[in-house]
């Protein structure tokens, strides 16, 4: 068995890059987390499509967007769950509160919610990854 292919994309990077482009840099990062809990999980995390509830937040006014950034933190947490990668984090009531405090903060702290689950991606990866290497008796 391989490791499922992620693109690994540094949380601090994901937080300037999001500050620098006052929030442009954003919707690629999130299409990206699309694909990547798709190709782990099978599934989005809120089971449309990226593009689908890109038009929610949009018509939404980003209100949609908070629903969305739970679903990933819930869909992180469970995965780990079920996958046996505990401890799990689930930070999806820190999710909330970084997003509803987004509106106070010029949504600077909805980019620090986007760094955040970039960083428990990452880390399932290397649990998984490691996870394989040890089951193929190689040392880590």
């Amino acid at each position: 068995m391989t490791p499922p292919i992620i693109q690994r994309r540094e949380p601090a990077l994901v937080l300037v890059l999001s500050i620098v482009t006052l929030g442009i840099y954003l919707p690629f990062w999130y299409h990206g987390v699309y694909e990547d809990l798709q190709t782990l999980d099978g599934r989005t995390p809120t089971g449309h499509g990226f593009w689908l509830d890109f038009l929610f937040v949009i018509l939404t006014f980003a209100i949609y967007g908070i629903w969305v950034d739970y679903q990933i933190s819930q869909q992180i947490a469970q995965f780990e769950e079920r996958n046996g990668l505990g401890p799990v984090q689930d930070t999806s009531i820190i999710a909330i509160i970084l997003d509803v405090a987004s509106y106070f903060t010029a949504f600077f702290t909805n980019f620090v919610t986007s760094a955040i689950q970039q960083d428990q991606i990452n880390r399932i990866v290397e649990k998984l990854e490691a996870r394989l290497t040890s089951d193929a008796g190689v040392p880590a």
